[in-house]
């Protein structure tokens, strides 16, 4: 399989094909995954101080990149890796913790890595019956300020081991899995990568079929759960990992066109309707985009070298019509290309 699907779609092929994938992972020695060859953040000096502070994974583990160095903040590797950080009420993230056959979302402090809440419990009470247990991925806290829109396959009934994202939402200190968004096209993935709206809808990538039964990814806006999708990239382009900047009027992409490198576009929104594409970074195996606080600038993952590991990027003055030539941050580290970097001020 190609280098960049296997970037882009991770996440989905772990969880696709159902009662292989988990037992694989069950054979696992460890709960987190190893990068051979990669120094560990807190061991590296990074290339340049970005203002604010950025949270990434790497191996499992969630470190925090502020004033120039990164901090382990120490979250258990009992409950399996740490992936997917996003901001939530101040001083928290959301984060989920990735097992060998289930993963669930937690409300960490941003701050010491503890874990104040537990939000999903996707693990069956019966061992025996791992194809009842459930995967969430994506989490973010909604404008709102009490709503998680995050992906989930659950609930589960039945015994086919089958995997089909779905877009949820629930509220942040009650049930998560309490209202479905989105309808996924069976045996494709799903619906993947929620990121919601200031207008309460969300932006996803949606799995599907093209006419010649091959998946594509296209990104889609809903305005509420049940809503028809609206599509705001062509099929032909194969975009996914949607990033909306924080004013709602650029949305970052990446695209691949059915090809074995990718590029980075910027779309302009109007109203919600898009407008021309324009390419910010082409030719590159370029993963899950962030946007700065101030919605000038974006952080991407790219290999820098022939060992593929993924390091963090910076993309100056994004929205510009000249944009500065990205930079890169930081060299001999692999984060984890599937957990986009989140920023905050």
């Amino acid at each position: 399989m190609r280098r960049l699907r296997f970037t882009a779609i991770l996440l989905v092929l772990w969880v696709a094909f159902g009662f292989g994938v988990n037992r694989f992972l069950e054979s696992r020695k460890s709960a987190l995954i190893t990068h051979p060859n990669a120094s560990v953040p807190t061991a590296v000096t990074p290339a340049f101080t970005l203002p604010g502070t950025v949270y990434l994974s790497q191996a499992g583990h969630l470190y925090r990149f502020s004033a120039g160095r990164f901090t382990d903040m120490g979250l258990t590797p009992n409950a399996g890796s740490w992936v997917q950080p996003a901001l939530a009420t101040p001083g928290r993230l959301l984060v989920v913790a990735r097992a060998a056959e289930f993963s669930d979302v937690y409300l960490v402090d941003a701050r010491s890595g503890a874990i104040i809440q537990k939000l999903t419990s996707n693990a069956t009470p019966k061992p025996a019956h791992v194809e009842l247990n459930a995967w969430s991925f994506w989490p973010h806290l909604a404008a709102d300020g009490s709503t998680v829109i995050f992906g989930y396959d659950g609930p589960k009934t039945g015994l086919t081991y089958e995997v089909h994202l779905a877009v949820w939402s629930g509220p942040l200190t009650g049930k998560l899995e309490s209202k479905q968004w989105t309808d996924p096209t069976q045996y494709t993935g799903g619906d993947v990568n929620p990121v919601p709206l200031a207008g309460g809808g969300v932006i996803y990538a949606r799995y599907a079929l093209n006419a010649q039964s091959q998946i594509v990814s296209r990104v889609a806006t809903v305005a509420k759960p049940g809503a028809p999708p609206v599509y705001l990239t062509a099929e032909a382009a194969d975009c996914g990992e949607p990033a909306v900047s924080p004013d709602g009027t650029q949305l970052a992409v990446i695209c691949t066109s059915d090809t074995q490198t990718a590029r980075m576009e910027l779309i302009p929104l109007v109203n919600g309707v898009p407008g021309v594409p324009r390419v910010l970074v082409d030719n590159c195996l370029c993963a899950s985009p962030a946007w700065s606080p101030d919605g000038v600038s974006l952080l991407y993952l790219a290999p820098a070298d022939a060992t593929g590991h993924f390091q963090l990027w910076w993309l100056n003055k994004a929205t510009a019509l000249t944009p500065a030539l990205p930079k890169q941050v930081t060299t001999n580290l692999d984060f984890d290309a599937t957990s986009a970097p989140v920023w905050a001020p």
